[in-house]
This record gives C-alpha cells, sequence and structure tokens, in this order.
C-alpha cells in the first residue's frame, strides 16, 4: 500500500514541479499564492477532528491517512513533506516517514517520530475507490493547474477529488 503512494506522490511533485516552471499562458498552471496556502492550512487545522475520528475508528473504505508536516531546512526555510500518523496524544502526532529529506539524514524512510500539532501544514485520507478527503493544499495545487496537468494528475494518483 505504501510503495504505490510514495511513487504517486513522486509523481506528483513532479508534475507541480513541472507545472511551476511552465511559462504562464491560458493552457499552463498559474502559481499558489502565499494568501491561498494560508487559507488552505487553516482549513485543515479547522477540519481536523475528521482526521482524529479516522484514527480513532477507521472505516473498511479507507486506504491511507496522511499528515503534511512543515520540517524546517538547514538555510532557514521549510519543506512540507507527507507522513503517516500513527498515534495522537497531547497535542503531538506520532508519523512514520514515507520518504527520505535529503537536507536531514536522520529523517529516513519508515523512521517515526513526534510532530507537534502546530507543525501540521494538512491531512488527507485516500478511500479505496480514490475519493480524496481533506487534502487541501492538495486541492489547492489541482485548481492551479492546467486542463492537461489535471488529467494527469487523476490518471497518476487515482484520486476523486469532490
Amino acid at each position: 500500500m505504501y510503495r504505490p503512494l510514495q511513487l504517486k506522490i513522486l509523481v506528483l511533485l513532479l508534475v507541480l514541479f513541472t507545472a511551476s516552471c511552465a511559462p504562464s499562458t491560458p493552457q499552463t498552471s498559474t502559481p499558489v499564492t502565499e494568501k491561498e496556502l494560508d487559507e488552505a492550512i487553516e482549513q485543515a487545522h479547522g477540519s481536523i477532528e475528521t482526521l482524529f475520528q479516522a484514527m480513532l475508528a477507521p472505516k473498511p473504505s479507507y486506504d491511507f491517512l496522511g499528515l503534511k508536516v512543515r520540517f524546517s531546512t538547514q538555510d532557514g526555510g521549510y519543506d512540507d513533506n507527507w507522513v503517516e500518523p500513527l498515534d495522537y496524544y497531547d497535542g503531538k502526532f506520532t508519523v512514520r516517514m514515507m520518504d527520505i529529506l535529503t537536507y536531514n539524514t536522520n529523517l529516513q524512510t519508515d523512521r517515526t517520530l513526534q510532530v507537534p500539532l502546530k507543525k501540521i501544514v494538512d491531512w488527507m485520507i485516500v478511500e479505496k475507490d480514490g475519493t480524496l478527503i481533506g487534502g487541501y493544499t492538495i486541492r489547492l495545487a489541482y485548481e492551479h493547474m492546467s486542463p492537461d496537468e489535471k488529467k494527469e494528475f487523476l490518471r497518476v494518483t487515482g484520486y476523486k477529488l469532490k
């Protein structure tokens, strides 16, 4: 279950990277603004109770639960990465890394760590039929894709966005 998801995330990142490098014409993507990103993060924080419920009582239809965590980089910036939530207690998630962060060799695939709620950028639930619940930053990126990019994104990820 996790290897295909890792591949989907990698392809998604490549699609988003390609989209962000394209010239701005009516048929290409448009950049996401900081204001829009902040609003998406606010939506995620305002609805995270849905993820808590899913963690406590997962439905058979769930294929994957994910959290997008903001990690600080060595240059003072940040990098947002999807991780798997394992537990939540006292304002902190225990998560499992799904990818290697090249700028921090301590954060490798399958490593578990504690992440405070304030570092959470987004959450998502993917059902077995591809229905995406949550995923506000994903939806925001999708809104800014060109029609061709949207088609490819849905083909690669298998997501159903409502």
